[in-house]
């Protein structure tokens, strides 16, 4: 099955698992011993791996036996994944001795596009054939669909806010690209600014939209997205952005920003640019692995690249691949 597009929030190379029915209470294989840093998506497999031991210190562990096929996974954090089960969409707990999903009334299996927010305690879904975005709040114990956006065209970006109450999207226009901010407030979404070419949209703690503009070569907020919307810019090329790919909010409340290429921009809450970290690799994005922690690529045939920015000390971490 096809990958889905990338969201915001992440890749949906990332994420949705779609699975074959009556099989969703299989046993896992092996239980795992030792910690685990977090699962990735083997895509060409069609299976899940843990990242097994610590941050700085991990190895790909061998594939989970879940008795299903697996195309897609939305990874809310180190052991909690949104799963499509062919009918609806499920929460599952990848930490449990079985797979114990749980059902999400409301929600069609196979989104076009998902995104999560910062504290995975919300996400949204988009479905290309109805042109419409249904959100999901309680994550990851208690999912609960709370609300149902109409659009009058194609999204191509789109992040959530942490209580489901706030959804900014981009759309295709013929010069460009538009975004809207949808606040459950009003039940409305409304024009809020225009961009080149957005790549990117993260939704942080407070309500400010930060997006990517790769062909502006600029990073900027929609400070209050649901409010008064004031467009502000963070970051250009004189910072360091150049074609970004990827964005993301930190545990810490920094702004991350991956550039085509190997560099990764950071920068404060208020878009002061803070330092650049380099990496042996080609960014894919920014996509949360658990709290604080971020892939930058995608496969897993290859070095996987993570950012640990758990802390003011962000740094570039690597994992070797699996040698099987």
């Amino acid at each position: 099955m096809r990958a889905l597009a990338r969201s915001a929030t992440l890749p949906i190379a990332v994420l949705l698992v779609f699975l074959a029915p009556g099989v969703l209470a299989a046993q896992l294989s092996g239980s795992l011993s030792g910690p685990v840093v977090g699962y990735v998506f083997d895509g060409n497999a069609g299976n899940l791996r843990p990242l097994k031991g610590i941050l700085g210190s991990a190895t790909v562990g061998r594939p989970l036996e879940t008795g299903f096929p697996v195309s897609q996974v939305l990874t809310l954090d180190a052991n909690h994944v949104i799963v499509s089960t062919g009918a609806d969409l499920s929460s599952v707990n990848l930490d449990a001795g079985k797979i114990s999903p749980l059902a999400i009334d409301g929600l069609p299996a196979n989104p076009t596009r998902a995104a999560a927010s910062v504290k995975a305690s919300a996400a949204a879904f988009y479905y290309a054939d109805s042109n419409e975005v249904r959100i999901v709040t309680g994550l990851p114990q208690e999912p609960r669909y709370t609300g149902l956006l109409q659009l009058d065209r194609p999204l191509t970006h789109m992040a959530v806010n942490n209580d489901g109450t706030l959804v900014v999207y981009a759309t295709s226009e013929p010069d460009g690209n538009a975004l809207y901010a949808w606040s459950a407030l009003t039940g409305s979404a409304r024009f809020v600014t225009s961009a080149s070419s957005v790549s990117a949209i993260a939704i942080t703690r407070n309500g400010d939209a930060i997006v990517a503009d790769r062909d502006a070569n600029e990073v900027f907020a929609i400070w209050d997205a649901a409010g008064g919307a004031i467009r502000g810019l963070l970051a250009d090329v004189s910072s360091g952005v150049s074609s970004p790919i990827g964005v993301a909010v930190s545990s810490e409340n920094r702004i991350l920003v991956a550039n085509t290429g190997s560099a990764t921009t950071v920068l404060d809450s208020n878009g002061r640019f803070l330092k650049t970290l380099q990496c042996d690799c080609d960014n894919s994005g920014v996509y949360p692995l658990r709290n604080g922690v971020f892939r930058l690529t995608e496969r897993i045939d290859q070095t996987i690249y993570l950012l640990d920015a758990s802390s003011t000390e962000e740094r570039i971490l690597f994992v070797p691949p699996p040698q099987e």
